[in-house]
């Protein structure tokens, strides 16, 4: 029987044995961090913005990004989740379609999913290491569950990922601007020490199952938003329509109509308009634990909606009739 021996070298000076398995190791180690100059050594902050549409996506936006500014991690910039007539699944539009990446680079290291998964994630995030975050089990099982439903699966899906194991961070939370939140963050999960971590970078990636933020959007990270720039074909196709449509002078504004708008303003009648998703809108700072005042909406608000266990009880505790009044659908006009 054949025994192949290991090749040996022996260092001139000082007479150290290696073997020759030892030193490609070494090569291959140096040649990563030589080579991979944009591998962030504090670790990555991957999500899905798995809640709601554009505004409520872009509200967790801004959370995530501060997040990642107060844990110093890059923070990969994920796809805009979109639901279009007649798709079966959710559409993922590259994050840069809308906005430029530059802006907010200036901000915090950012850098695009895709760009991520394409030259950073083969070195750092092989597929037998990929672990799920999230607060506590969700969906069918005892695990995170990250890609059960849509737009979550078709989201992970869009750049190939798939997940071997979850794990339940809290009771941390996301807001790191109090109580010392982002040290306990990165004392539970150093880059350096976690388990999860690539053997070569030491790298710690956390990959959220939604977003690692607050909605509505905490006040200490609104004021994020000017780093959010249209990209320049966005930005040319809104000059064209103010050019061509708008001539004078304007104001645009976010009105939420219908079935959106309604249950809020009953909420604020019955004192409950702090779960309204845009409370905060209107209010005084903190506004998510505010007030909202039934003279702050118009037309008056509807009438305080009976709780009584029904087929409009089943739309939350602000349901209202949508058939007459106010509230009415379609919407009638008021004065």
């Amino acid at each position: 029987m054949f025994v192949a021996k290991q090749r040996k070298w022996t260092s001139p000076n000082n007479g150290i044995e290696m073997n020759f398995e030892s030193i490609f190791e070494i090569i291959l180690f140096i040649v990563t961090f030589v080579f991979a100059e944009d591998v962030d050594k504090n670790g990555y902050i991957l999500y899905c913005p798995c809640m709601g549409r554009f505004g409520n996506q872009a509200d967790h936006f801004l959370g995530a990004l501060g997040f990642a500014k107060g844990l110093n991690r890059t923070l990969a910039l994920p796809a805009w989740v979109e639901y279009r007539y007649g798709e079966a699944h959710s559409i993922q539009v590259p994050f840069d379609t809308y906005f430029r990446v530059e802006p907010l680079q200036k901000f915090h290291r950012v850098i695009t999913m895709e760009d991520f998964m394409k030259k950073i994630a083969p070195e750092i995030w092989p597929p037998e290491k990929r672990t799920a975050f999230c607060y506590t089990a969700r969906g069918s099982s005892r695990a995170c569950n990250p890609k059960e439903g849509n737009p979550f699966g078709p989201f992970w899906d869009t750049y190939g990922v798939d997940f071997v194991g979850s794990e339940f961070y809290g009771p941390l939370h996301y807001d790191v601007y109090h109580r010392g939140m982002a040290a306990k963050w990165n004392s539970k999960y150093p880059p350096r020490e976690w388990p999860g971590a690539h053997w070569r970078t030491f790298i710690l990636l956390l990959a959220f199952t939604g977003a690692p933020a607050s909605f509505p959007v905490q006040e200490e990270n609104r004021a994020l938003q000017k780093h959010l720039v249209w990209s320049e074909t966005i930005q040319r196709q809104a000059d064209q329509f103010i050019s061509k449509k708008l001539p004078r002078a304007f104001v645009g504004i976010h009105l939420r109509n219908g079935m959106d708008w309604c249950p809020c303003r009953a909420a604020c009648r019955c004192g409950r308009a702090s779960t309204c998703a845009t409370a905060p809108a209107c209010s005084r700072p903190r506004s998510a634990w505010a007030t909202a005042t039934s003279g702050a909406s118009s037309p008056p608000p509807c009438a305080c909606p009976a709780r009584r266990r029904s087929s409009a009880s089943s739309r939350g505790p602000c349901a209202t009739s949508r058939t007459s009044g106010p509230c009415s659908w379609p919407p009638t006009a008021t004065t």
